[in-house]
């Protein structure tokens, strides 16, 4: 019985720890797959935030394409019309001069020329001024889209850098849910085992506590009939006693009666108490 109770002991021990890593895996693992999926979810949104930006980028990118060739073909058309300016601006200069030295029929020719030259010099100057205020206008432009393209790549370069930190985590808790899956059941499987002891050393004890009820039902059985019996032998014991002491009293009462038959005197002293009769007699009279 000692052994079984200090087996129970260990039982209690061994499941009570088996419990409490069953526990602790099944919290471990718990948090790994919350783990896992909060990273997979956030790799996947990061993924999501990624391909919008370079979504965006793409289009900030052609854009940027298109303005770089607009400023550039600006630039080209401003240069081409300084050009133009400035041979506009000799030709009037050399027409100036023709005029100083030419004859009245000729210098109203020359002047109808300067004057349509210096009209193209005015359309030249506006265009050019036209073009320089596109080309700054396109230039705000370049500029505002290169800045939000340093902020979509900052993002994007943000937005990877802990995408690699989420999938080393990511990969982390799927490894240590792989590993937690596969403990589980050696753990499960030890506690029902531990279990199935319990139930056999149960299965023991009650074996063990029904025969030393039967034993000890024996045993009061056996007690009861000893009392019986001791009781019956005490009565009969008794019964015994008693017809002994009766039957002594009898062989003693035989010669009382003896006795009797020798009291016949006393009838003489029967007759004598007459008197004491008549006495009563003359009293009662009184």
């Amino acid at each position: 019985m000692k052994s079984v109770s200090k087996r129970i002991l260990q039982l209690k021990q061994t499941k009570t720890r088996s419990s409490r890593i069953r526990n602790n895996t099944l919290r471990a693992l718990k948090t790994a797959k919350l783990l896992r999926r909060k990273s997979t979810s956030a790799v996947n949104s990061i993924q999501r935030k990624v391909s919008k930006i370079h979504s965006e980028l793409d289009e900030i990118s052609s854009t940027l394409q298109h303005n770089l060739a607009q400023k550039e073909s600006i630039q080209r058309l401003k240069i081409d019309a300084e050009q133009r300016l400035k041979q506009e601006k000799e030709r009037k200069k050399q027409i100036e001069q023709e005029i100083s030295s030419a004859t009245d029929e000729t210098k109203d020719q020359l002047q109808f020329t300067l004057d349509i030259i210096s009209d193209q010099i005015n359309e030249i100057r506006k265009e050019i001024k036209r073009r320089s205020s596109i080309a700054k206008k396109v230039d705000k432009i370049i500029e505002e889209y290169n800045t939000k393209n340093s902020r979509l790549s900052g993002q994007i370069k943000r937005a990877l850098q802990s995408k690699s930190y989420l999938v080393k985590i990511m990969n982390k808790s799927k490894k240590n849910t792989a590993k937690l899956e596969k403990r589980l059941p050696s753990l499960i499987k030890t506690e029902k085992n531990i279990q199935k002891n319990f139930s056999r050393i149960n299965s023991i004890i009650k074996e063990q506590t029904k025969r030393k009820e039967i034993s000890q039902a024996k045993l009061r059985r056996i007690k009861s009939r000893k009392a019986a019996e001791a009781k019956r032998i005490q009565n009969l014991a008794r019964k015994l006693v008693t017809q002994m002491l009766s039957e002594k009293r009898k062989a003693s009462r035989k010669p009382k009666a003896k006795r009797k038959a020798s009291r016949k005197p006393k009838a003489k002293r029967k007759a004598s108490r007459k008197p004491k009769a008549k006495r009563k007699a003359s009293r009662k009279r009184r």
